[in-house]
């Protein structure tokens, strides 16, 4: 790499997995995408506010999508394909794109991602995508990999095995549907589980 110095990119929305694995890895950029998903100002709050914790650097950089969304992430209707409330088509393709975008542009070698074994409902949350990923990635220009730690634990085990304390996991926003916790939705049903079976 030269005399560049980045090593790790995680893809980084302030929730409570990618807040666990930038704990335990302390990668060299956390990187918060804003594609037009309406809890953006939430995730790149709790990520700003997270990583000056940790002393992990952190960028936030806006792409708008908003007109290719759908569901609960979305200002639009949610499309018969999607397999659950906060689906949005080629989401993680797409952030990894862009992550990797940074990649090549500062000599990473890796890009990280969240994911854990309860996202396989979404077609782009399985091995089998991340591994077709890894391959597509890694064969263009720039050669980083696609790495996905945590896919066979669940996110009770990430945050256990983590060590990541309560007081900065607390910080994390997982509302799909709001800035602030609606209590409603999947993502604050899940943090509030998460929250109890763990400590």
């Amino acid at each position: 790499m030269g005399d560049l110095e980045y090593s790790n990119i995680l893809l980084f929305s302030g929730g409570i997995d990618s807040t666990a694995l930038a704990f335990s890895m302390r990668p060299d950029l956390a990187l918060t995408v804003d594609y037009g998903q309406v809890c953006a100002d939430a995730e790149i709050l709790a990520s700003e506010q997270i990583c000056s914790t940790l002393g992990v650097e952190h960028e936030a950089v806006e792409v708008d999508c908003s007109d290719f969304g759908t569901g609960s992430l979305s200002p639009n209707e949610q499309v018969e394909e999607g397999p659950t409330p906060e689906w949005w088509p080629f989401r993680n393709q797409f952030l990894i794109t862009v992550a990797a975008m940074k990649g090549v542009q500062i000599g990473a070698d890796n890009i990280v991602v969240g994911t854990v074994e309860g996202d396989s409902d979404h077609a782009d949350g399985q091995a089998d995508f991340f591994r077709s990923m890894d391959e597509v990635v890694y064969g263009q220009e720039g050669s980083l990999h696609v790495r996905v730690p945590a896919i066979c634990s669940t996110t009770v085990e990430l945050v256990e095995q983590s060590g990541v304390p309560e007081r900065i996991l607390l910080w994390s926003h997982s509302c799909h549907v709001s800035n602030h916790p609606c209590g409603e939705c999947r993502g604050c049903q899940k943090h509030y589980e998460v929250i109890e079976q763990s400590f």
